[in-house]
């Protein structure tokens, strides 16, 4: 992938790398979440500093106008030192969602100057599914209200702002609502990935600002939002896969057996090289959707979804032959390894499941060649 990438994009791994590698701890991470501070504002605002916030916005709203693969290429460094703060779920809203909004250049402006964090709100309960939600957006002379409840909503502990999917009578809605507003209910709990989720319920009276989107704008905004995520979600599936694989095979090189370290065992290089191989051709793949959606192409959706489908199956075969070679060590909370399998089993069904990606990828139209 290093050589496809152009001297901007090199440019920006390289700073990013250096960044995490510098200022994100594992260890103190680790702290900080069980104490229930899923996000650092310290962290945030060197993001903002370091112009990620700015990245997926168009130039013309103020922006840096940067595409899918630079995306993907931050969303791959936070699946390597496990990101908690809602970077992913930040750049996605605002590439796909906030950007049709009538207020679309003053709310992308607050955003990339980080002083909104919004996080999308698309799951409920029951047999509700995202593509049919029963929240509801009701209009009486001009005053909008919002009725519903929404779950499991991913870093929804550290959002400010959430970007709500509803059905109105324009069809489908999006609405931005502040977290903590009258008539907003949070219930925020710990999460096996250190994210923080949470919860909503929603009795709120809204005007005109609020409204982002509805009908048919609102329609596109939902299948933008869930194909970026699908491809950021792999990202970051590959991003800590890549991790898991290195840190396992610098643990086997160091560990000794039988007078010799495990790395010299021909089974285990056997397994820790198709673990090497599924991740490479996970990479490609996952790139090569970033490609397709940069370039406009018609068949982005479906390398999308077969991105989320490949590197959902091999994060979680490669994540637990990493625990496996460990041994007993990977499943301390102290030791990283097992830290990049939760996160993999969270994104695994973030926003799109891989159950739901492969369905809809088989349902797609044969490709014409």
């Amino acid at each position: 992938m290093t050589e496809q990438m152009t001297e901007d994009q090199t440019l920006l791994k390289v700073t990013a790398e250096r960044y995490l590698s510098d200022n994100y701890d594992f260890n103190d991470r680790r702290e900080r979440v069980a104490i229930g501070t899923y996000s650092d504002p310290a962290q945030w605002q060197a993001f903002t500093d370091l112009g990620w916030l700015a990245l997926p916005i168009s130039e013309d709203l103020g922006g840096l106008g940067l595409g899918a693969r630079e995306m993907a290429i931050l969303a791959e460094l936070c699946g390597q030192f496990l990101v908690t703060e809602p970077l992913i779920e930040s750049m996605a809203v605002s590439h796909a969602i906030l950007s049709n909004s009538p207020r679309a250049e003053a709310l992308l402006m607050q955003v990339a100057e980080g002083t909104i964090i919004p996080v999308a709100a698309i799951d409920e309960a029951g047999e509700a599914t995202h593509l049919s939600p029963t929240s509801q957006l009701t209009e009486d002379s001009g005053q909008w209200h919002l009725t519903g409840s929404k779950k499991w909503i991913s870093a929804g502990a550290s959002a400010t702002h959430l970007t709500v999917l509803a059905n109105s009578g324009a069809g489908l809605a999006w609405v931005l609502v502040p977290v903590d507003a009258d008539g907003v209910t949070r219930d925020i709990y710990p999460t096996h990935d250190g994210r923080g989720g949470a919860s909503f319920d929603f009795d709120i009276s809204l005007d005109d600002a609020h409204i982002i989107a509805t009908g048919e704008i609102a329609q596109d905004s939902l299948n933008a939002y869930r194909e970026l995520a699908m491809v950021l979600s792999s990202a970051e599936t590959l991003g800590a896969t890549q991790a898991a694989l290195d840190t396992t095979v610098d643990y086997t090189k160091q560990r000794i057996q039988f007078g010799q370290p495990l790395s010299s065992f021909q089974a285990l290089q056997h397994r820790m090289s198709n673990m090497l191989i599924q991740t490479e051709l996970t990479r490609s793949l996952v790139y090569a959707a970033c490609d397709a959606a940069d370039a406009g192409r018609t068949d982005f959706g479906r390398f999308a979804r077969a991105a989320k489908v490949k590197a959902a199956t091999v994060g979680r075969k490669v994540s637990q032959e990493a625990i496996q070679l460990h041994g007993g060590i990977a499943t301390t909370d102290e030791y990283i390894v097992g830290h990049f399998f939760k996160r993999i089993t969270a994104l695994e069904s973030w926003v799109c499941s891989k159950g739901e990606a492969l369905q809809e990828f088989m349902a797609l139209p044969t490709a014409q060649h």
